[in-house]
């Protein structure tokens, strides 16, 4: 009888190995350069640890929220803690008091606010606070906002300031659009800050 073909034993044989998703890679980022980055500029805590499309999903929709704030209520609605609505720093006097800037004398010996009494200010003025989390963009905003409310030619001259101050439905609605974009910054520094320290532990 003929000898069976020994050609399916000599056959070399192929083992299916099973493909494992790649192990995901350890944030090289600490948690607090995450949220730092996240707060100077929002959404680049995200980019640090390698989500580039949520980076730029969250750091689009956060500037986009409070330039519209800005675009709604006009930059005035920024109002600086420490300067009036005229944009001069304001001054207090030994009782507390705050001097007009008329009685250059006793204006020029008061003491700014947010040194004596910086609580005061910023309890005046509380939507500063979620408006700083945005990040130093508000730095600039100040800066706008202090030269549109500041009178070119003094309080005698004919010209008016640059900006004007929005009233009413119409700056409440900027002051929400810019305090949110800041809480939303807040959320996303919390967020990038966890999710890099739990890459990080991996």
């Amino acid at each position: 009888m003929p000898e069976p073909s020994s050609a399916a034993a000599t056959e070399p044989t192929t083992a299916t190995v099973p493909l494992s998703a790649p192990a995901e890679t350890p944030s090289p980022v600490s948690p607090p350069l995450v949220a730092l980055a996240t707060w100077l500029l929002p959404g680049s805590g995200y980019w640090l640890i390698g989500q580039r499309a949520r980076a730029l999903t969250i750091g689009v929709t956060i500037l986009t929220l409070f330039l519209l704030g800005l675009l709604v209520g006009g930059v005035r609605v920024l109002e600086v803690p420490g300067y009036d609505e005229e944009g001069l720093p304001i001054r207090l006097n030994e009782e507390g008091e705050k001097i007009s800037p008329e009685y250059s004398a006793s204006y020029a010996r008061g003491r700014w606010v947010l040194r004596t009494r910086p609580g005061s200010e910023l309890r005046a003025k509380p939507w500063t606070v979620p408006q700083v989390l945005v990040g130093p963009v508000v730095a600039a905003g100040w800066a706008w906002s202090i030269w549109a409310a500041t009178d070119p030619d003094g309080y005698d001259g004919p010209k008016s300031p640059p900006g004007v101050i929005s009233h009413g439905r119409v700056n409440e609605i900027g002051l929400l659009y810019t305090a949110v974009a800041g809480m939303l910054n807040l959320l996303a520094i919390i967020d990038s800050a966890h999710r890099a320290g739990q890459m990080g532990a991996k």
